[in-house]
């Protein structure tokens, strides 16, 4: 049975499902609204697909509301099937017939315009070498990262050739908005832009951007001939091949699991690895690693309803705080935007700090 055929089966069951993984859903959390559960939604495809519902507008902006986290996916019972499939689906259907949210609209005409979800930006392309680090739209004007990435690299005594900025975009905010013709041309810019620097391999610091590139790339036919890997397995090998000498401190940290990293990329452990061997003393909070919650800024949120948003971001916020850690670190520069009330770092931001100058 292929992959199509088994659909209408997949999200049947999901429907009519016990719905236990909205325990895990961060927006049924946030909001107690049963209508945002997985199962729920579930049975509103279902009923969308057959031509039941009365209020499809109401339908499609619900798909919206969706932080596309992966939770439902990594708590599911059932094998091979992924409910954020089946509302990216929905997306794709909204933006078809021009019914998506006006957030979201705008965000789209802003990547049109400027090639990037953020607006206008210089170009970033710096150093040389078949080793290459990709600086994402949400880390491009955050300095301190940029400088603790500069001081890694210098450290390491690796030629990197650093690139970012501009219209080199993954596309993401596009494939969320289900603009898949944009997606499919973001895709091949992005190509292009890696083939043209000639690297060999590819750091990514952001997970959404590793998980485009790695997962999401190919349903446009786009391949990307170099190897990709995230920010924490780049800091991992250099530690690990001993290219960085450190002053261990002993102090409490607490680690943010990125949902995209945790859940898609399964990189829970390697940050983890990072920490310890900076000689820290990693506090969890109650959910982390295959059980992290979303932040609320992850692009199916972070372009969907701004009250909701705020609501997951919130209840995340203080689920951190309760580990009492002085120190709160994570490996995705938007989670590291979205809790800036924690005054979160990025991990290459704490393993600069204990590196050992000279």
């Amino acid at each position: 049975m292929t992959k199509k055929s088994k659909e209408p089966e997949q999200i049947a069951r999901c429907a009519m499902c016990a719905d236990m993984c909205k325990y895990s859903c961060p927006t049924y959390l946030a909001t107690g609204r049963e209508t945002l559960s997985p199962q729920k939604m579930a049975r509103l495809i279902v009923y969308d697909q057959q031509g039941l519902l009365e209020d499809e507008q109401g339908f499609l902006n619900l798909m919206f509301q969706s932080a596309m986290c992966g939770a439902c996916s990594s708590h599911c019972i059932y094998d091979d099937y992924d409910l954020r499939e089946f509302i990216h689906e929905a997306r794709v259907k909204a933006f078809a017939g021009g019914t998506i949210p006006q957030d979201v609209r705008n965000r789209v005409e802003t990547y049109r315009q400027f090639g990037n979800p953020n607006g206008e930006r210089a170009i970033i392309d710096k150093g040389s070498g078949d080793t290459g680090y990709f600086i994402s739209c949400s880390s491009y004007k955050d300095e301190a990262l940029l400088q603790a990435t500069d001081k890694v690299i210098a450290k390491s005594g690796l030629e990197v050739r650093q690139f970012g900025g501009g219209d080199i975009c993954c596309g993401a905010p596009l494939y969320y908005a289900g603009d898949m013709d944009g997606f499919r041309q973001a895709a091949h810019k992005m190509k292009t832009a890696i083939d043209s620097r000639q690297v060999r391999r590819l750091v990514v610091d952001c997970p959404t951007c590793v998980k485009m590139m790695t997962k999401v790339f190919e349903q446009t036919g786009t391949e990307l001939d170099v190897e990709i890997m995230h920010t924490t397995q780049f800091l991992y090998g250099l530690i690990k091949q001993g290219r960085l000498t450190f002053r261990k401190r002993s102090r409490a940290v607490t680690f943010h699991d990125p949902c995209i990293l945790s859940y898609d990329l399964a990189l829970a452990d390697v940050p983890r690895e990072i920490i310890r061997a900076l000689g820290f003393d990693l506090k969890e909070t109650v959910y982390s690693g295959q059980h992290t919650r979303c932040c609320g800024g992850a692009y199916g949120a972070k372009i969907g309803d701004h009250d909701l948003r705020d609501a997951v971001t919130s209840m995340r916020t203080n689920q951190l705080r309760e580990t009492g850690a002085g120190t709160f670190v994570t490996a995705c520069p938007t989670c590291k935007s979205v809790l800036s009330d924690l005054d979160m770092k990025y991990m290459t931001e704490l393993v600069a700090e204990m590196i050992i100058a000279g």
